[in-house]
């Protein structure tokens, strides 16, 4: 990322709590429904040392969850693509995929109960399946260079899968990638408000049981917090590992 760019995330940043804090100055809004800042600090207070390990588990579940979606996927595409099926799976995959993260759950907990296995599964099966389609979209719809090298080497276009297809593939992922990543922070959320012990999602649920309004916006304002550093993590990463496409 451009110093430019970091400038105008740190500039948009402040202007949505500056937007925050003059709503909640002006309109006089009480705490009931927008907290103050006072009313943060209260709830920092009482949940003291237990946010660090409510913020760790939504992260490393949203981070393992998402790398084990992303190998998933990619190999999924990769070894369909191979074989020959790939573009007669994709209407499971799509009818699949159409399901509600919110509907999987509860079926999760019947399978797994309130295990790391299922809230991992979750969100390998919903990130791997988009990815899957985006790794389906570049390798059933190649580009005329893609075809034209294949037919000058005399090869069938479902060869050179790691030397040639990979590549390919990871060039066009970024997008699918960052939109995967709220996906799966979404799903880790909603399974951690529906069976666990830690995490933001299951800090807010508890919140809620005692219309604790202060502690639900720390969490959302941790989860959107998350979210921004994962983002500009992968943009990072992904910078130096795809280096032939710039």
């Amino acid at each position: 990322m451009s110093l430019l760019g970091f400038l105008r995330g740190v500039v948009g940043t402040l202007l949505g709590l500056g937007l925050w804090l003059g709503i909640k100055h002006f309109c006089n809004v009480p705490d009931r429904y927008l907290p103050g800042l006072q009313s943060i600090a209260q709830a920092v207070t009482d949940i003291g040392p237990a946010w660090a390990s409510h913020i760790l588990a939504t992260f490393s579940r949203t981070v393992i969850g998402s790398c084990l979606g992303v190998v998933v996927g990619i190999s999924l595409a990769l070894l369909l693509f191979k074989l020959r099926i790939l573009s007669w799976s994709l209407p499971l995959v799509h009818a699949v995929r159409a399901v509600p993260a919110v509907a999987i759950v509860p079926f999760f907990l019947l399978w797994f109960g309130f295990s790391e296995v299922g809230r991992y599964l979750l969100v390998v099966l919903g990130l791997g399946l988009n990815v899957l389609v985006a790794c389906a979209d570049r390798l059933e719809q190649p580009r005329a260079v893609d075809q034209l090298l294949f037919h000058n080497l005399g090869l069938r276009r479902n060869t050179r899968i790691f030397a040639y297809w990979l590549p390919r593939v990871l060039e066009d992922l970024l997008p699918t990638l960052r939109f995967g990543i709220s996906l799966a922070l979404g799903m880790i959320v909603v399974s951690e408000m529906l069976g666990a012990q830690t995490g933001l999602g299951y800090l807010m649920q508890t919140s809620r049981a005692t219309f604790s309004l202060n502690v639900i916006f720390l969490a959302a304002l941790a989860l959107g917090l998350i979210a921004t550093v994962l983002d500009l993590a992968l943009q990072w990463l992904w910078g130096r590992l795809v280096t032939w496409r710039t």
